[in-house]
């Protein structure tokens, strides 16, 4: 069966809705709950001056030195919470012995490493694809985005080695799955992009409302961990999809 964009979205609605209750539970605790704390408590970094003369730039490349000395280490525990709480969803969707809750979450901890090292990896391409052109970013995403189920349901297996089987299972379903994250990427920047102005407006002085501020950084979380759930969902769905194949 041909992996659409509207199989992927549809049958990742479907598991959502029947397993509201759990995936819920875990992502507001590990994906909801840290970045709202982070966003709403540790400063973002120092954006790019207006100006972009060399002194600017120096002055700003020496500024984010400094935000990195103070806050990065908390950017860094938040990622590691969200990829902990990632892989316990994964985990209690693919894993044949349908673990509970706390058992998913102390199989993510011992996968973990795995799990991060190969989001790393994922990531570089990933991201420079996204920092040259958008879409060839979006196209690799694409393709590696089944390393997670790989990962936690056909152990055992390295984490280069899921990102290999997520390039090779997903080239047939490569346009679906193309669609599907582009979707999901877009859908998200068009939710967050004018929470964080509103934030960036809300935190000046003279705008300062510490509710409204919450209020704003609450939204920016839970759409950032929808997102996550959503793209966690539709790596679950073709990997069933394509697994059911034989690929």
């Amino acid at each position: 069966m041909t992996i659409t964009l509207g199989r992927l979205l549809g049958d990742a609605f479907a598991i959502a809705r029947r397993e509201a209750d759990i995936v819920l539970r875990v992502a507001g605790v590990l994906l909801f709950l840290p970045a709202f704390a982070l966003q709403l408590l540790v400063p973002g970094p120092p954006p790019l001056p207006a100006a972009r003369d060399q002194a600017a730039l120096s002055g700003w490349i020496d500024a984010v030195g400094l935000w990195a000395q103070s806050n990065a280490i908390w950017y860094i525990v938040v990622d590691a919470i969200g990829l902990l709480g990632v892989a316990t969803i994964i985990l209690l969707l693919v894993d044949p012995g349908r673990p509970d809750v706390r058992g998913a979450l102390a199989r993510g901890l011992r996968l973990l490493p795995r799990w991060a090292l190969a989001s790393v990896l994922a990531g570089i391409p990933v991201g420079l694809g996204l920092w040259l052109f958008i879409l060839p970013g979006l196209y690799m995403q694409a393709r590696l985005v089944a390393a997670g189920p790989v990962l936690f349901a056909e152990q055992p297996v390295s984490a280069t080695g899921a990102l290999g089987r997520s390039w090779r299972m997903t080239g047939k379903g490569a346009f679906g799955l193309f669609s599907a994250v582009t979707t999901l990427m877009l859908a998200s920047w068009l939710v967050t992009n004018p929470l964080y102005v509103a934030d960036t407006y809300l935190r000046a002085p003279e705008h300062a409302n510490p509710f409204i501020i919450a209020l704003v950084d609450a939204l920016i979380a839970a759409a950032q961990a929808a997102y996550e759930v959503a793209l966690a969902l539709v790596a679950i769905v073709a990997w069933r999809r394509l697994s059911r194949q034989g690929i």
